[in-house]
């Protein structure tokens, strides 16, 4: 703890050290750097120890006016920052830091004793990523430094496969610029693979701050979990836990999506028809959705003709990419209808084919948008706040084509949307 307002250093009561490395250092980042900020001697020698314990390298500054200059000679991993220093407030350094391009990618955590609201909202709008309040314990400190890190190694990645992207994207361009001079159509096709990387940059940098704040709620509330434990009423508990399941299934989701439509770029996506019920299957992916979401209610209704009978209908599908296909299209008509509750969905035959339609009243698609609804990483341009990454409907149309199937969308703005999806009658 800083030495100020005659409250005492940290004292190794309150953070226990030992020289044994952390279970868990084989799994961290390697050649991590942590860069300790902290007017208090005794607070540098003991976090010093800490982290060194745990397998990190750290360097250790007492004055804030030099902190600047050594983040650009060293380079940290991450900051630990006082907020209170005598010179120059924690606040201004995260602040200039933050503006830098060399350094704004650093995470910095806030060292305080302070409790209050407005002082910690102010240092997340300047940049930084948690705050540690002091005293703290060992265990949650070297958890909260783990989590960042691992988010950093993260982030890191992504960037350096947006920059071999861009490479490999240049080498193209550099090989058909050559044939182009003399070819339209590769010119053209050219183009297409530009507008593809940008959109995928995009993506990179949409994911990152999508895994940035997910991380941050499961450290926050983990850390309270593993604090307050004995406070908490069992309600309370509850809600913790259940946010962080929910955000776990929301990075998850996220993880899955990119993968799935990596699988279909590379053609790694094989058809595996069966011969199973169309309308029991609809109506348990009705009731599964239905139980993961309050305020929305799915209308399932049947249209199949008088010849179906005992609500049966034997067809051969892939039920895993059908599962996929009216999952993002139902998800995404509850998502971008948050002030109407009911969606439409419908199953019915027509010449050799089973027809889906799922419609809402929701947001609409601006027609400007809707060229691009099925291409990868792309958005609506009015989905505001709206989170979502772009590949639900790149995924659904890649599903679709291994069905030999089609999809088509009529849309209007503040009116709602309605997907039309055909698939061939494969009957048994």
């Amino acid at each position: 703890m800083i030495i100020k307002n005659n409250q005492s250093p940290i004292t190794n009561d309150q953070l226990l050290i030992t020289n044994r490395k952390d279970e868990t250092v084989e799994n961290l980042p390697k050649n991590s750097t942590i860069l300790v900020v902290d007017d208090n001697p005794v607070n540098l020698k003991v976090l010093g120890h800490t982290l060194n314990a745990a397998g990190y390298t750290v360097q250790m500054e007492l004055n804030g006016l030099n902190v600047i200059q050594k983040v650009y000679d060293s380079s940290p991993n991450l900051i630990l920052l006082d907020i209170m220093l005598p010179d120059i407030s924690g606040f201004e350094i995260c602040e200039q830091l933050q503006a830098d391009p060399l350094t704004q990618g650093i995470p910095i955590i806030f060292m305080t004793a302070l409790t209050d609201t407005m002082d910690k909202v102010k240092g997340f709008s300047l940049g930084a990523v948690d705050y540690i309040t002091k005293p703290f314990q060992k265990e949650e400190l070297l958890a909260r430094v783990r989590t960042h890190l691992h988010l950093q190694k993260l982030i890191t990645s992504l960037e350096l496969q947006n920059q071999e992207l861009r490479q490999l994207t240049q080498r193209n361009e550099d090989l058909e610029n050559r044939v182009a001079e003399r070819t339209a159509e590769l010119k053209e096709a050219l183009e297409k693979e530009k507008e593809l990387s940008q959109l995928k940059s995009r993506f990179i940098t949409m994911a990152s701050h999508e895994f940035r704040t997910p991380l941050a709620i499961i450290s926050s509330s983990s850390g309270i979990l593993q604090k307050f434990s004995d406070r908490l009423s069992e309600e309370r508990k509850q809600e913790h836990l259940q946010t962080i399941q929910s955000t776990i299934k929301h990075i998850t989701q996220i993880l899955d999506d990119v993968l799935m439509i990596n699988r279909a770029e590379a053609e790694k996506i094989e058809l595996h028809l069966e011969a199973l019920d169309i309308i029991p299957f609809c109506r348990h992916l009705k009731e599964e959705i239905e139980t993961s979401i309050s305020e929305h209610k799915i209308n399932f209704s049947l249209e199949l003709g008088e010849e179906i009978s005992n609500n049966s209908l034997i067809v051969q599908f892939d039920q895993k990419l059908l599962r996929q296909i009216l999952t993002n299209i139902l998800t995404n008509a509850i998502k971008y209808s948050p002030d109407h509750n009911v969606i439409n969905f419908s199953l019915t035959q027509e010449n050799n084919q089973i027809i889906f339609k799922i419609s809402d009243r929701g947001l609409g698609i601006p027609e400007a948008d809707q060229a691009n609804l099925f291409a990868p990483f792309h958005r609506a341009s009015n989905v505001g706040t709206i989170s979502g990454t772009g590949l639900g409907l790149a995924i659904v149309k890649k599903c679709l084509d291994l069905h030999k199937g089609e999809i088509s969308v009529d849309s209007r703005v503040g009116e709602g949307t309605t997907f039309t999806v055909r698939i061939p009658f494969l009957r048994r």
